[in-house]
């Protein structure tokens, strides 16, 4: 096991029972660790950057509301990482009933232009797999966690995550 996984688990833990407990500062820590997973899982259900940031900040909003419901000795990352995947797909599905979605080129006039062609081409082949796929690439490449924690957040066997994983990533490499 990762004792850098293992260390940033135990202290995200810690920081979610000072959550609980009232210190709104222990928040920073969360941020800290898991921003960036945070980040990916939001991204891989919404496919939007702006959007994404958003539920980054209401993940922490919530984090803050809801700490006391997290079961000590369980896993705090995965708990986090629930949270996000869960307004992400609330808010998924409410955008989804709206009709309303930011067109990728409203998103690409934000980035570098040069950054936005390989991005672009990333993105359109993340978008030629399906749902599923698409989570796992990117719960596994942009948040970095590991097939056991992958199959707790998508709620399938760690044997499961690591096949589509595998099928995934190939049929990813043979769109780019």
């Amino acid at each position: 096991m990762d004792i850098e996984k293992l260390f940033e688990g135990a202290e995200c833990e810690k920081a979610l029972l000072r959550i609980a407990q009232g210190d709104r500062d222990a928040l920073k820590i969360i941020h800290q660790y898991m921003n960036r997973q945070i980040y990916a899982v939001a991204y891989s259900v919404l496919r939007d950057f702006s959007l994404a940031d958003d539920i980054v900040q209401e993940t922490y909003v919530k984090i803050l509301e809801k700490a006391f419901s997290y079961r000590k000795g369980t896993n705090a990352r995965a708990w986090v990482l629930s949270v996000a995947r869960n307004l992400a797909i609330d808010l998924f599905r409410h955008r989804r009933f709206e009709g309303t979605e930011e067109t990728f080129a409203d998103q690409a006039m934000r980035f570098d232009e040069s950054a936005v062609v390989s991005s672009m081409e990333v993105k359109q082949a993340l978008d030629r797999l399906d749902d599923e796929e698409r989570q796992i690439i990117t719960l596994k490449i942009y948040a970095g966690l590991r097939h056991k924690e992958i199959a707790s957040l998508l709620g399938m066997t760690e044997e499961a995550a690591k096949k589509k994983y595998q099928r995934a990533a190939a049929k990813l490499r043979e769109l780019l």
